[in-house]
Order: C-alpha cells, then structure tokens, then sequence
C-alpha cells in the first residue's frame, strides 16, 4: 500500500522528492514504491457563490438579504485538472493513507481540508508540519508527523475565518451595491483597514498649522561652540514672536553666561528581538521601500529555496530546540559580509527568554536564516537584502548590548536658561551590524564654568500635521487594531488582535489598491475619493478596527481550542442581519454624487455640479445629463494645472506663458470663461518710447 502526500506547491513536493529520493515524475504526481507526491497549486476549490446554491440569487437583489447558506464547495475552473489529478490518486485501491504537506498554518490547513471534502475522501490523514524546506528539517518532519487530530482546531478556525469573511462580505457588498446604485466592495478586513487610512488623511486634511517660535542660542567656551535651546520651567516655545522677542532684547552678543548642570547618563540598547512577518514587513519598507507583499514574496522565495525558516509566522521567539541549532545556523554565514562578526562570537548558546520561549511560539518560530550557506551569485537583489536582514537580526542576538552615553547641559545667560543635549556611542555592541547615526558630541564642560553668548536668534517655526501611512505604519496600525503601539510587551499582549493575519495583510493592501479605494503616492498610501466615499456611507459596525481585532483573536481562541466555531459564527451571522438591517433602513446616498464631491476641484460655472479631474480633463459631472463644460488639461501645448483651472473657473487665469501657436510660435495668454467655452485673452502691448 502507499501513501498519497500533498503539498501546496509543485516546488515543495521537488523539495521532499529530492530528500526521499526513488521518485519518477508524471503528469501533476511523483512516484515511488511506497510513496506518491502530487501538489495543489494553491486553492483547487472555493466556497460556493450565492446563485450556486439558488440561480435566482444571481441577480443582486436587497430583499434576498440575508445570504446565509450551508456551504458547500465548488472547483476553480483554472486548476480543475489538478483536481482530477488528484481525486484519481485518492481513490486508486493502493492509497490506504494522506499527508498533508500543505503550508503549516492555517490556510495550508484549509486548502488540504477543503481538497478532501470536496472529494469525499474518508481515508486517514496526518500532517506534516514544516517550518523549513532543508534536507534535515523535511526528514525531522516525517518522523515526527502530526495526527489530524491534532490540528483539527486549526482547522476549525480556518472554515471559520473562510465562511464569515464570505457572509459578511457577500452580504455587505451586495447590500451596499443594490442600495446605493454603485458597485461597492465591503470587507470583514478590509473595510476597517480603508477606514485607518480615510481617518488619517482626513485628520491631515483638516490640521490648521500654527505658527510658534524658539529662541536658539549659540556659545562659545575656550575655542569650541555649542547651541542651547531657550526653555523656562515646561515652556519651551511661544505662541507670540513679540514674546520671543522680549527674551531675545535681553541677549545680546558677548553677554556673560555659565554652565549650571552637566548632567551624564549612561543607557544600554539591547538588541531587537526576531523578526516575525509583519516585523520584516516593516523594516523592508522602511529600509528599501519594499511594499509588503513584495516582502512576503521573497522571503517565501528564501524559504522555498531552503534559506529561511517558514515566514507565514506572528511569532517573535524560538523553541529551546530551535535554539540549540542556532551554531550551525551562524555556521552558514562565515563566508558572507557577516563571517568576521560570526567568527568573533564565542558563545553560540542562547537561553534568554527574551528571544527563546516555547511558550510563546504558535504554529512556527520566529523568522530566521537555515543552516544552508547562500549562494549569492543565484539570489536576486531583492532576496539577498532580505536574507541579510533576516541574518543581521539573528546574529545580533549573540552581540553585546550597545552603550550609549547621553550629556544633558544646561546654560543660564542674563536670567535665562537653555538645553543641550548631545549623545556618543560608547560601544556599538549589536550596532556594529548596521550603519549608526553619527555621534552628537559636545565640547567638555564643567558645572560653574563661565562661557561667553555669541547670538541669540529666534526660529519661526509651524505645528505639523500627522504623517501620512507609510506601508510599515500601517502595518503596525493593522497588527494592533488601530492602535500606536511601540512597546515590545504590549505588542505581543495584542498579538492575535490586529487586522488579519500576517499572511494576510499584504494582500488586504493590495485588494484596496486593486479596488481603487486607496493609492500609492512615493512611499505612502493614501486614501482615493472612491476609498473615502465608502467609509462616510457605511455603517461604523462594519468599519470597526476594534471590533474586527476582536474577531481574530476569537479564531486565534479556536486554533488553541479555547473557543468553540460555531459561537463564532453565530456572532458573525448576527452580525450580518444586522448591517442588512441597517442598509435597508438607511436612507439611499448618491455614492457617485458623493465620490464626485470628495474628487471636486470647484463648482461649474454652468450648472453647479462638481467640477472633477481625470486624466485628460477637469469636467463637469453632470456631463451625463448635457453639460458639456470642460477644460482641457493641455491646450495649445501648454499643462494646465489643477490650481490655474480653479481660476479659470472664477472667471479667468493668471498670464500663462509658454503657449504655442499651430505655426510654431510661443505666446503668452490668458485663459478665460466666454460663457461654456474657454477662450484666450492676449496681454495688452504697451508701445514702446
């Protein structure tokens, strides 16, 4: 008798062929005596849509509302010859057993789930759990194979997540389309995540900077120069310039002024601690600029490539057995840009709970590098940045902490007191590994010694708004729900209540974007009128960071068996009536009209209706109802700007220069309203003397 293995991919089942050996290939299977591999290519089935269960629900209709079916699954019509492939080798008389070698976490769990329900398999199955493709892992693996028992909560939590990301999402999306008139996606995940970005870019577009102002004044003690900022009790800045100007009337150049505290403190920076996925996520887009799903992409290629242990992971820890391979882990970098630093560690033994804990780990450890030696030549760009910063955060571990040393002076002059503050790396520890930011260091100074005022200027300064979400920020509102969490402990605390998973969040970005509900503009997402018009109609139940956190550390409760699936999915379906409830109830919102509002640059002159930008033109909306009022964005080869067409819009521009006629020649012209029609205005000449 055989055994039927099936792995997610046709590159993993390569990967244990090429370890258990003996195999011939064939059409979507290897096979052996003992043993046949074949592969799923990712999901194979999917849940079934609404008209699959009733033809007549294929029409979009508010009254069919609630959708609440007993799923049941349906093939992908792309992979459907997988499928067959598979349904054949499970039902042949010498497959007496499965494995399932699909990614070791929860949609790896459901893709093999899914496959054998679909096909009504009944024959026992155990898991495979891999957290790294290489040789002695992959053989680890196998002789120690989890029952299914043993991850049937996983399981359970997997159909969960599925089928309430299909109720709330089919229900909501087709409640809001029919309602509303206009195609709307609506998500369990997603929609809270938009909701992040609108509020942030709404709470940059209404900050009114103020305008403040600081006194900077600069000293000179026996040849060296030093700046002190002027502060006073907890004021260190004014509202009014004429108040800085008081102080500042005060010291004049030359004046006398002594040092009354120095004050030198020395701090210790330990290293990070590992990377899980979101944290890599993070620090690729802050380092290189990588978007997260480009992120996850190459780590899954360093990890298929038998580099990197599995990236799917929230875990920030190792197990004490990970741990005791951690030698042979550094042992893979010696020939590397690192092997100086590793060569220099003499103790590769790590106990601190700060990095190993079993306790903490879920279903993988924390990221880090195999003890495969890379070959650089055969990795991109891309992927050796990665390794590197997945390998620079395990070295560090091994490394002292950094010393810090950090001076605080402070100065009085003619009654009045000023900070400094200058910091020197005593030793760089872990920091050897990155490029440190260079030393503030300040002249030596002694309490009581007398210096001299060089000037005093006053800077005119403004309150800045909050920054716009680079992709790492908005991962770290997504992974706590919302909220600005720096702290390490309170971090893992929340760990299980964020937005998705961190195998999902990449590709909940991504939807937005491929949505039009949000953009990328350089390094930040920004919300588009589109994105902000579906948050102001929905309901703030549907658009709950909190809420939406709560939920997923429900299913992380039922992956650990603390709570039971179907009090989640009697939560999830309550939920859906009750948003169908309100959607019925709500009064009908021209989402168009109110896109068009968010996207208006002014009024027509015409008929009042927005005036909104595309790519050739800024037109009237109502251009569907017989207005025809337009601007063209190029005219007479000359760009007109979103600012110059506001004008025109107020009746005329400003002289515009570098216009060229039909024969070639540059004129210089206003641009002006002569009633639906834009015309040219030529400046008066004035005859010259």
């Amino acid at each position: 008798m055989k055994t039927l293995i099936i792995t997610e991919k046709p590159s993993v089942a390569m990967d244990i062929g090429k370890v258990l050996g003996g195999f011939s290939r064939h059409d979507g299977f290897l096979e052996k005596d003992n043993m046949i591999l074949t592969w799923a290519i990712g999901h194979l089935t999917e849940l079934a849509m609404p008209q699959d269960y009733n033809p007549a629900l294929e029409k979009w209709n508010i009254d069919t509302l609630p959708i609440l079916p007993e799923f049941k699954l349906k093939t992908k019509t792309a992979t459907k010859k997988q499928l067959n492939i598979i349904k054949s080798l499970i039902n042949r008389k010498d497959i007496d057993r499965l494995i399932n070698a699909c990614d070791a976490g929860r949609e790896g769990e459901l893709i093999f789930r899914n496959i054998i329900q679909f096909l009504n398999c009944r024959k026992p199955h155990d898991r495979l759990w891999l957290s790294e493709t290489t040789p002695t892992a992959i053989k680890n693996a196998f002789l120690n194979l989890r029952t299914s028992a043993e991850v049937e909560n996983l399981a359970r939590a997997a159909t969960a997540r599925s089928q309430a990301d299909w109720i709330v999402g089919i229900n909501a999306t087709r409640g809001y389309t029919v309602k509303h008139n206009e195609k709307m996606t609506v998500g369990r995940v997603q929609t809270p995540t938009l909701a992040l970005i609108v509020n942030r870019d709404r709470e940059i577009e209404g900050f009114k900077s103020v305008p403040y102002f600081e006194i900077e004044a600069k000293f000179e003690a026996r040849g060296d120069t030093y700046k002190g900022k002027w502060f006073r009790d907890k004021q260190d800045r004014f509202s009014a310039k004429a108040e800085a100007e008081v102080i500042q009337s005060k010291l004049t150049p030359g004046s006398p002024a002594q040092i009354v505290k120095v004050e030198q403190k020395e701090k210790t920076e330990q290293p990070p601690i590992l990377y899980n996925l979101t944290d890599l996520q993070k620090e690729a887009n802050k380092r290189y600029g990588f978007t997260a799903e480009e992120t996850l992409n190459t780590a899954q290629k360093l990890y298929e490539n038998r580099l990197c242990t599995y990236p799917r992971t929230d875990s920030r820890h190792l197990t004490e057995a990970m741990a005791a391979t951690l030698p042979a882990r550094l042992n893979a970098l010696r020939r590397t840009e690192l092997g100086p630093i590793v060569n220099s560690i003499t103790d590769a033994s790590i106990t601190s709970k700060r990095y190993v804990d079993d306790s903490k780990v879920t279903d993988h450890t924390a990221i880090v590098i195999t003890e495969v030696s890379p070959d650089l030549s055969n990795l991109t760009e891309n992927e050796t940045k990665i390794y590197f910063l997945i390998a620079k955060r395990m070295v560090g571990i091994f490394l002292p902490a950094a010393r810090i040393q950090q001076t605080t002076i402070i100065t009085a002059c003619q009654d009045e007191t000023f900070v400094t503050k200058g910091k020197v790396l005593l030793e760089a520890g872990w920091k050897v590994l990155y490029a440190t930011d260079a030393d503030d260091i300040l002249p030596v100074l002694a309490e009581g010694q007398k210096i001299t005022l060089e000037n005093a200027d006053i800077l005119d300064k403004q309150t800045q708004p909050p920054k716009r979400y680079a992709e790492a920020d908005l991962l770290s509102a997504m992974e706590n729900a919302g909220r600005q969490i720096e702290d390490e402990a309170m971090r893992e605390a929340m760990k299980g209540k964020g937005l998705g998973t961190p195998a999902t969040r990449a590709a909940i970005i991504e939807k937005l974007i491929k949505t039009g509900y949000i953009k990328r503009q350089k390094k930040t997402l920004i919300a588009t009128d589109k994105g902000k018009a579906l948050i102001d109609i929905v309901t703030p139940a549907i658009k709950n960071p909190e809420m939406t956190g709560e939920w997923e550390k429900k299913l992380l409760d039922i992956e650990q068996g603390k709570c039971h699936a179907s009090l989640f999915m009697q939560e999830i379906i309550k939920f859906a009536e009750n948003i169908v409830d309100e959607i019925k109830q709500a009064p009908v919102s021209d989402f168009k009209a109110l896109e068009n509002a968010k996207a208006s640059i002014g009024s027509c002159p015409i008929c009042k209706s927005p005036v909104i930008e595309n790519k050739k033109a800024y037109g009237c909306s109502a251009w569907k109802q017989g207005c025809k009022f337009v601007i063209w964005k190029q005219i007479a080869g000359k760009k007109i700007s979103q600012a110059q067409a506001k004008k025109i819009m107020e009746g005329k521009s400003d002289l515009m220069k570098g216009f060229m006629s039909k024969k070639g020649n540059k004129f210089d012209a206003y641009l002006k309203l002569d009633g639906d029609k834009i015309v040219f205005e030529f400046p008066v000449k004035v005859a010259k003397r």
